[in-house]
């Protein structure tokens, strides 16, 4: 069993990686020891089995969330939650019903990152997480955007050619955060929230807009290229493939992390995407599109307050707008409250909240993982998901949703679906990509550790 001060459980490459290896860089450079694992992987992969002091997990909501995340760490004494989708709906903030995010049982006595007091706040009030286990380190992702990590962008002019796209002409990017169009439905969050109707149509109608706006714009306006970045949990939709074969100045893309686009575009433009706290910090000349108006519910506190494009002719005056002019429609005092600023890189924020947590006796956490090694655990995972491929849990989901039966197992089928084995054979093979998209080895992950030493 392979010992370590810090064992980083990570889910999605883009969103993560980067990040934790930044933080790890930092926490080597203090003296301790740094591992990971890839969370997609490690479901039916053996992995090296970790005694860890401190386990780094993705999200911690509840027990739920906590048991899958800390049962890849063979042994451990404590867990911090990075905690990566923190500003949410208005909706799910302000409601009372059950939520996907709602905080209980084991993240109540778990260490949590927090970007700013907003969220500082919401888990103390609405949850009643203990203060001790919150600190207000802002977000790490707005750190690369400092000087001394300029030279980990990718320049304008590799990441164009890469991508078929022309350096000498204006660019505008859109930040896509049509969310949930394409996933399948057992991979959706649940929710007892009320508006999730709401929430859908303001997806397809604004989607659809928005879309027209860019093929209206890309024939009045040919000396400028239109990006339409996909937000990751966003299929290939065909409507936006098939402006791409009408249109040779738009651009449906999807690869390299999203810092790179915004730092090598002229123009950003943004739906309800958080990645605006990126583009606010950027610099960059920044818009927020708005052509169908949105329910309270199904927007963010990070937008109140700020200024929105709501037609077509403002969307033109934005385009035409100097590159050199300022906008910016996030409010200063809002990006504060949600993000934390300081004029310590947050990362650092970060390691000192982990060096804290690593030496102190007041913070234990427990271990439900029932098996002495990972191979135990992963053989009895496949043996419990070669059960829920045949047709016998087929049938039975099939007569969960017929009845109204409410014993635990045949609710459990009902709720998540899987009625067909058609539907479990998508389900699996969703998984597989995203194993596919998100692992790196642990030797190629400290490669990356390794070059951020060189800058920090």
């Amino acid at each position: 069993m392979k010992k370590v001060d810090f064992l980083f459980i990570y889910e999605v490459r883009n969103r993560e990686l980067e990040n934790i290896s930044l933080l790890a860089a930092e926490l080597e450079k203090r003296g301790y020891t740094t591992a990971f694992v890839n969370s997609w992987y490690a479901i039916s992969n053996v992995i090296p089995d970790y005694d860890a002091e401190v386990v780094v997990v993705s999200a911690c909501y509840n027990s739920n969330t906590y048991s899958f995340f800390t049962k890849f760490a063979t042994k451990f004494k404590k867990v911090v939650n990075m905690q990566w989708e923190q500003i949410l709906h208005n909706g799910y903030v302000e409601s009372p019903g059950t939520t996907s995010w709602d905080f209980w049982g084991e993240s109540l006595k778990t260490r949590h990152v927090c970007w700013g007091e907003n969220t500082k706040n919401r888990l103390m009030t609405k949850f009643k997480v203990p203060e001790e286990f919150l600190k207000v380190c802002g977000c790490i992702p707005l750190d690369f955007y400092r000087p001394e990590f300029k030279s980990r962008f990718i320049t304008r002019e590799k990441l164009f050619k890469d991508n078929g796209l022309d350096t000498e002409k204006v660019t505008m990017l859109f930040i896509s955060s049509f969310s949930f169009t394409s996933l399948p439905l057992n991979t959706r969050p649940k929710s007892s929230v009320d508006f999730s109707d709401v929430h859908a149509k303001s997806v397809v109608d604004s989607q659809q807009a928005i879309a027209e706006w860019m093929e209206k714009a890309c024939r009045e306006y040919p000396d400028i290229q239109f990006i339409y970045r996909a937000h990751p949990a966003e299929a290939e939709a065909e409507f936006l493939l098939q402006l791409e074969r009408e249109n040779e100045n738009f651009f449906c893309l999807s690869k390299e992390p999203i810092k790179h686009w915004i730092m090598a575009c002229d123009k950003i433009y943004n739906w309800t995407s958080t990645a605006a706290a990126e583009v606010y910090v950027s610099g960059r000349q920044s818009f927020v599109l708005e052509p169908v108006e949105l329910d309270h519910r199904v927007t963010y506190r990070l937008f109140e307050n700020g200024n929105s494009i709501k037609t077509y002719d403002g969307f033109k005056e934005s385009l035409e707008l100097p590159l050199d002019a300022k906008a910016q429609p996030i409010d200063d005092i809002l990006m504060n409250e949600c993000y934390s600023q300081s004029s310590l890189p947050n990362y650092r924020r970060v390691a000192d909240m982990m060096e804290e947590t690593f030496h102190s006796t007041e913070y234990t956490s427990k271990n439900y993982n029932k098996y002495s090694s990972q191979k135990e655990r992963v053989d009895a995972e496949n043996r419990y998901t070669k059960f829920w491929r045949s047709p016998l849990n087929v049938l039975w989901c099939k007569i969960a949703k017929a009845t109204n039966i409410q014993h635990p197992s045949f609710k459990y089928r009902r709720e998540n679906g899987l009625f067909s084995m058609k539907e479990v054979r998508r389900l699996e093979e969703y998984y597989s990509s995203r194993t596919e998209k998100n692992y790196l080895s642990d030797g190629e992950i400290h490669r990356i550790v390794d070059e951020f030493k060189e800058l920090i």
